[in-house]
């Protein structure tokens, strides 16, 4: 090795050493949040497994230091999502996730409850989907905005062809403009993530919030119209990055706490 390329590479592995702390401690501050979506067969099911997570699940969890846990439903408009019930888990750690369920069968409470009350034939839930976000640098953790009884959230979904495009669109949103003005404009993000487990990967997951419907209809279309958005979604960097997107409309159960 020359002198140069070694001197260069001795450089870049003492910075490289230098920022290590740095990152570790930033990688350290993101949340992890996982996402369940739970399918019921009918509004009767779906009564029960809500009941169930307030007053079962909700309880177990907290008690283990995971708060807040939210627990959200569709709203009637929402047709393909008739059958699901969509639950936000937040984790400090990758830890408090692996241990999740390990800890609940520990749980003599909460083994009493609905979901061990039945049997094959007759379940609370004929299927639950569960996937695993890591929270974006911009929005390192589970925000909870004061929004008020008449609250309502969007959950968006964003499926990139490439983990290049996918990455490009994180970007976006954390230093390219598209979150900041999500604040500016009162889309209040209550997470932002990507999905490290689940389906239709790469993709990110992210969660706003408003203080009602018809303050986050005309919130989005101020936002599909503001000047800014025009400038960040034609910068060619952020280029053909969300090919798939699924969205829902939301609202809390009485017992969500979110």
């Amino acid at each position: 090795m020359q002198r140069r390329d070694f001197l260069t590479a001795a450089g870049a592995t003492a910075v490289l050493s230098a920022a290590t702390p740095i990152m570790a401690q930033e990688l350290s501050m993101r949340e992890f949040i996982e996402l369940r979506t739970y399918t019921v067969k009918g509004r009767a099911k779906r009564d029960i497994l809500v009941e169930t997570l307030e007053k079962a699940f909700i309880p177990a969890v907290n008690a283990l230091g995971i708060k807040p846990v939210g627990v959200l439903l569709p709203l009637e408009s929402e047709t393909k999502f008739a059958d699901n019930v969509f639950v936000v888990i937040p984790h400090k750690s990758f830890d408090s996730f692996q241990n999740l369920t390990p800890n609940l069968l520990k749980d003599e409470t909460f083994l009493k409850s609905a979901f061990f009350k039945t049997n094959s034939k007759d379940p609370v839930y004929t299927n639950c989907e569960s996937a695993l976000l890591r929270c974006f640098e911009k929005c390192p953790k589970l925000e909870l905005p004061n929004l008020g009884v008449d609250r309502f959230y969007q959950i968006r979904t964003y499926r990139s062809f490439s983990i290049e495009r996918n990455a490009a669109k994180i970007d976006m949103f954390n230093n390219g403009g598209e979150m900041a003005l999500f604040r500016e404009l009162g889309l209040n993000p209550i997470f932002f993530g990507e999905a490290l487990t689940g389906k239709s990967l790469p993709n990110l997951t992210y969660m706003v919030g408003c203080e009602s419907q018809e303050v986050h209809d005309k919130t989005w279309k101020d936002f599909i119209a503001h000047p800014k958005w025009q400038t960040i979604k034609g910068n060619p960097a952020y280029a053909d990055t969300a090919t798939e997107i699924t969205r829902v409309l939301l609202q809390p159960s009485a017992g969500s706490q979110i």
